[in-house]
């Protein structure tokens, strides 16, 4: 909310809300006026992972025109396994797409960023097996005879 307006002083950092998948929390920093490391009109964008367990995954961090789906679509991240440390700094890139740029991609003021994440973690299924009453209702027929 209110993208437009954030500090474009170099290394200043706005946070998104934290959000969970695999069993960990995340967030996403944005840096509006780049980086240390960022060139001069770019802006910064980083995926964190704030568990206290470590992951590996591949990422990326997508940035969609909110109606015109013949503008270029912006996107960093790695399509190969990164290792996203407990608690630490971020992965992402220090010139993620140039301010003016995202000013064109603003949804009533706001800079709306897909987070896509990919791990080889094996999770146990989240699926419900209710139970089957057959073999106790026969047990019952058999005893009331």
């Amino acid at each position: 909310h209110g993208f437009a307006g954030l500090p474009t002083t170099r290394n200043e950092v706005v946070c998104s809300p934290e959000f969970s998948c695999f069993g960990r929390q995340w967030k996403v920093a944005i840096y509006p006026g780049g980086q240390r490391e960022s060139e001069a009109g770019n802006v910064a964008a980083y995926l964190g992972n704030l568990s206290s367990e470590s992951i590996d995954a591949s990422f990326k961090i997508v940035l969609k025109h909110p109606t015109n789906r013949n503008q270029r679509t912006n996107w960093c991240g790695s399509p190969s396994m990164v290792t996203f440390g407990a608690r630490q700094g971020g992965k992402g890139y220090h010139n993620f797409a140039k301010r003016e740029e995202l000013l064109t991609y603003l949804d009533n003021g706001s800079l709306k960023l897909e987070i896509h994440l990919r791990t080889n973690k094996q999770t146990e299924p989240a699926s419900f097996v209710p139970s089957n009453p057959l073999c106790n209702n026969i047990l019952k027929g058999f005893n009331n005879e």
